[in-house]
């Protein structure tokens, strides 16, 4: 069995209100199918900690299991603290899937003066996000701008607009093309992780034209994966972190549940119970630890 995990950031379950929520715009069929039509789990990301959901607690939280803005007593926004870099050091889903024999990979791309800043212990402005301490911490290289030109990563825009605009490359991948690219790469792992960011920061500009623009772009990617992948023996699994984009009333995070989504056959013996962003790394290990038929 193989898996791609889509984490989307800021995308939460909304109103059905097109007038607020971009989310559910008729030309997006894809999320709309995924959001609607694929048995999506209302997940909470206020993990019992007053205040609005943050990154950097809430995406900690996914990939290590544990409730790390109980830990801090707090939500934290942006990149992880020392205290979350030892958390998901300590324990994180891809050293989980190591250490049971499977082999994963961060699909996104990294540009080459990031990689090396956010290396830079004396680096204080840019830091790392829960991702990539997470690959970091498992050994994993970051994959460089050298590997998405030749077909081998995908940037977190999609279709690699920032690396065009700063001269990196020449030209855009379509969403469909880099639906593609993820797809073939994963046929080399077990477990394979793309992260995408650019639903939260639309939801923090709050203007529904550029939102639903970006959305487009997102919705034909899916719909890609959708044709491609085989549900009998693969799974795409979809969560984020937090609400944000479902709600252009505010240019903050929202107390919204978010959507997970599990494609494909789970195993006869597996029961998924998700809750909370917490339930999301055990539910993928029962899955991978799963013995017996689909």
């Amino acid at each position: 069995m193989k898996m791609i995990f889509i984490f989307i950031d800021g995308f939460g379950i909304g109103k059905p209100d097109a007038s607020v929520n971009p989310l559910v715009n008729p030309e997006l069929v894809n999320i709309n199918y995924i959001l609607n039509d694929a048995g999506a789990i209302p997940t909470d990301a206020c993990l019992d900690v007053p205040g609005l959901p943050q990154s950097a607690t809430g995406q900690t939280a996914i990939f290590t299991g544990q409730n790390a803005s109980k830990v801090l007593s707090r939500h934290l926004h942006g990149q992880p603290t020392i205290t979350l870099k030892k958390m998901i050091a300590d324990g994180n889903l891809f050293k989980e899937l190591v250490n049971r024999g499977f082999a994963v990979t961060n699909s996104n791309v990294y540009r080459t003066p990031y990689i090396d800043r956010i290396k830079d212990p004396k680096e204080r402005k840019y830091r790392p996000s829960v991702t990539t301490v997470m690959t970091l911490s498992c050994g994993l290289n970051l994959r460089t701008v050298e590997e998405y030109i030749a077909g081998e990563g995908v940037y977190h825009d999609i279709t690699g607009e920032i690396l065009k605009n700063e001269g990196y490359v020449k030209e855009l991948i379509t969403p469909q093309e880099a639906a593609q690219r993820l797809y073939s790469l994963s046929r080399k792992y077990d477990f394979t992780l793309f992260e995408y960011f650019k639903t939260d920061i639309m939801g923090h500009k709050a203007e529904m034209d550029t939102a639903i623009e970006n959305l487009k772009i997102l919705d034909a990617f899916i719909g890609e994966l959708l044709k491609l992948y085989d549900e009998n023996g693969e799974i795409i699994f979809i969560t984020s972190d937090h609400g944000n984009i479902e709600d252009l009333t505010v240019n903050t995070h929202t107390f919204n549940k978010v959507p997970t989504v599990i494609l494909g056959k789970i195993p006869k013996n597996v029961e998924i119970k998700i809750n909370s962003l917490t339930d999301i790394m055990p539910a993928i290990l029962n899955i991978f630890d799963a013995k017996g038929e689909l």
